[in-house]
């Protein structure tokens, strides 16, 4: 019987000292992700967003663990560049907000979705701004923590459709689809003073091919477009399809891409329906460059009757 007594004391001894050891456990962890869930907290409202009360360096400093990084797809920051980064961020972009939509934690990880926005006045990432226009992101970040600190950070951003929304709208005078449409319609009225207001007076209509054709070649100038090209191409050439399907731009660049048949005159012999291609450059509002991508040989069959 007493060896039973001691038996049972012995066993509330271990089941004490074991309930003691895991409340002990337990308040340690939930200590240790407090600090953890503070330290992401501050790295948002206080140094991704800009206050008034402090600044990114001073906050991160003691938050950063001893050989942290920040990786994404364009590489890689250690705690010093990050810093300086967002330090520019501020500069740059007074009213800079990254506001946390969802915190998912799993042990000693954080994935924080967040939104972005600010309005940059400066040359951010290439892109002239002027602080007439913000931007609104999605940011996706996973935070590796210990005791407080943040060990690393893999994130991504869509700074591509920040660039998007930043970037100024081309006005149609600058829009080298509307410049162009806007020739090819004066051309096909005969709008002579419509199409000279439209030409640069460093125009170069370039449509290579057969040299025996009269207006193939580079016409260099608008003058001698308007006086040397275009009578030979008026006389030797009648357009009797002219089909764009596709258009595209880029800076001062378009290119169209459709069917045309025409009708040599010289020989009244019909093209075959022929793919034709048109690049056309613009400067200052007005058409400096007519690249003409054609046929060229079904235009020479025509022209020789062949």
């Amino acid at each position: 019987m007493r060896q039973l007594t001691l038996f049972l004391g012995l066993l509330s001894m271990i089941v004490l000292v074991g309930c003691n050891t895991q409340s002990n456990l337990s308040t340690t962890n939930s200590a240790a992700m407090m600090k953890n869930k503070e330290a992401v907290m501050a790295f948002y409202e206080k140094a991704l967003t800009v206050n008034s009360a402090t600044r990114p360096t001073a906050v991160l400093s003691p938050l950063m663990a001893e050989g942290y990084k920040s990786t994404s797809s364009s590489g890689v920051k250690n705690a010093a560049q990050l810093m300086g980064q967002l330090e520019a961020f501020w500069k740059m972009i007074p009213d800079l907000k990254w506001e946390p939509q969802q915190i998912v934690n799993e042990g000693n990880v954080y994935i924080v979705r967040s939104k972005a926005s600010g309005t940059p006045n400066g040359n951010f990432m290439g892109l002239p701004t002027d602080g007439s226009k913000s931007f609104e992101i999605m940011t996706i970040d996973m935070h590796t923590m210990k005791d407080g600190k943040f060990v690393s950070t893999n994130h991504v951003e869509d700074w591509a459709t920040a660039m998007q929304q930043l970037k100024p709208k081309m006005e149609e005078k600058d829009d080298p689809i509307a410049i162009a449409n806007a020739f090819m319609g004066a051309m096909g009225k005969g709008d002579m003073e419509a199409m000279m207001a439209l030409m640069h007076e460093d125009m170069v209509w370039q449509n290579a091919g057969d040299p025996a054709v009269p207006w193939i070649g580079p016409w260099d100038g608008k003058q001698t477009i308007l006086n040397d090209f275009m009578p030979k191409f008026g006389a030797g050439f009648k357009t009797l399809k002219w089909e764009p399907n596709d258009a595209l731009s880029g800076g001062d660049t378009a290119a169209f891409f459709g069917q045309m048949i025409g009708e040599l005159t010289n020989s009244g012999e019909k093209t075959k329906e022929f793919t034709y291609a048109l690049r056309v450059k613009v400067k200052d509002g007005k058409v400096i460059l007519w690249n003409w991508f054609e046929d060229s040989f079904e235009v020479s069959r025509a022209y020789h009757a062949k």
